[in-house]
């Protein structure tokens, strides 16, 4: 009989029964699962990644305290254009002639089309900041108190009025971030979201929009995603979560395991979430990035993400992901990527897993004489191998049992365990591990099991 994938990440430790896994693979929505791509490492700087972005058809990251732009995406090649002060990260946006630089909590910059870095946190009327958005030429700006945003003259990033301060006034929260989304702006505050519309009005332009605010607090990981914005979050008075923008209020999309994961941080250790977006092969994919875990979104469900370095299990090693010239290219910690369609991240292998299990309806005993797996084969260009765990309970598996791939070009042979006097008996449940550790391509068809 055919057993159906995990369609994610789900289930609770406390139910071990219940919990599926997907890591670095996920299901693309017709039971096949598909290998996540891994990163080539195009550069090791001695710098530490703060941000990337795209300005004037090029490439940007700061690294440690230097604004660089990239000049060869194949070596990794740079030039330094200037000074970013302080190590927190950037957050950017950019307008019709120049782009701005926040510093979180430190200072402001902006970047003009001949790579000219000027320092505007000293301007009349600028505060530090944590947050700029970009609407009809003017730039917004969320300050670091979480007082009232200011925004810039029209085509000035560097000017602010005194009278170019506003808030939303219906409810006592503070500021925490912003971005423009079809041309309406987007405020976040710790305890709801604002909306606002440019109405051309004196001396403050932008009025709110009635009747719109959403009622969940913001707390980190803004990311436009799929014509909505994802963030984290919470509900008033309630526990953590992830949540996207609707009509007017922002549904809840993290389940269970991820708020799980959610919980184990502090909310000043999830304001620092790193969140990007790439596509693959056509599958559109969120990922968050915190300090001791990372996991992806992908049609309504959730995988994990990890990259091992020197033997050690660490939050997937993309960092911060930039859409350039139609390749997605990342800055993580002292390395610069690209990803591609490898199984390797930075050199490192990359772990697949996929938990997987079956249930008799009544509890009654069974037992399991052979798996039969479709796997993708016919592609390595080197010896690989796939193993297989089974389980009781969901918690401890038994010893690996391993399978060798087919060759290059042996595209339609599948693995069998089929092991003298099968694979062992159960009472209701059946838990099977997929795993590799080997630079394999990770994609699978369909899991069938022999059982009696």
């Amino acid at each position: 009989m055919r057993i159906p994938f995990p369609l994610g990440y789900e289930g609770v430790e406390h139910l071990p029964k219940t919990k599926r896994v997907l890591q670095n693979c996920f299901n693309n929505g017709s039971d096949k699962i598909i290998s996540r791509p891994g990163i080539v490492l195009i550069k090791t700087t001695d710098a530490v990644a703060r941000g990337s972005f795209t300005w004037n058809g090029a490439l940007y990251h700061v690294l440690s305290q230097q604004l660089v732009k990239v000049t060869n995406t194949e070596t990794g090649a740079y030039t330094v254009i200037g000074t970013i002060d302080g190590p927190e990260p950037i957050e950017t946006d950019i307008g019709f002639n120049e782009a701005v630089i926040v510093v979180k909590r430190g200072k402001i910059y902006t970047l003009d089309a001949s790579d000219t870095l000027t320092d505007i946190s000293g301007n009349t009327n600028f505060v530090p900041c944590v947050d700029v958005a970009h609407i009809n030429g003017r730039f917004v700006y969320i300050p670091a108190d979480g007082e009232p945003a200011f925004f810039s003259d029209v085509g000035d990033a560097g000017s602010v009025q005194a009278l170019s301060f506003f808030d939303a006034e219906e409810l006592p929260d503070k500021n925490i971030a912003c971005c423009n989304f079809n041309n309406t702006l987007f405020i976040y505050g710790t305890d709801s979201v604002e909306l606002f519309r440019d109405a051309g009005t004196t001396p403050n332009p932008f009025q709110r929009v009635s009747g719109a605010r959403i009622q969940n607090g913001y707390i980190g990981g803004l990311l436009e995603y799929n014509s909505t914005f994802l963030f984290i979050g919470r509900e008033k008075g309630q526990d953590f979560g992830i949540y996207a923008i609707g009509q007017g209020q922002a549904p809840k999309i993290s389940n269970e395991s991820i708020d799980l994961i959610l919980d184990q941080y502090t909310q000043a250790e999830l304001a620092e979430a790193i969140s990007c977006r790439f596509k693959w092969r056509g599958y559109d994919i969120a990922t968050f990035t915190l300090r001791r875990h990372s996991f992806a979104f992908f049609g309504g469900n959730w995988f994990l993400l990890d990259t091992v370095f020197d033997g050690v299990s660490r939050p997937w090693g993309a960092g911060y992901i930039t859409q350039f010239d139609g390749e997605y290219y990342t800055s993580f910690s002292d390395k610069l990527g690209r990803i591609a369609k490898i199984n390797t991240d930075y050199g490192e292998r990359i772990t697949h897993i996929v938990d997987m299990g079956f249930e008799q309806p009544d509890g009654d005993w069974f037992a399991c004489q052979k798996i039969q797996l479709g796997i993708a084969q016919g592609f390595n260009s080197a010896d690989g191998s796939v193993a297989i765990q089974m389980s009781r309970d969901g918690m401890l598996y038994g010893p690996p049992l391993y399978r060798n791939l087919g060759n290059l070009g042996e595209y339609s042979r599948q693995l069998e365990w089929n092991p003298p006097g099968g694979l062992g008996s159960y009472q209701g449940f059946m838990g099977v591990r997929i795993y590799t550790t080997e630079d394999v391509d990770f994609s699978l068809d369909y899991l069938s099991a022999s059982l009696r």
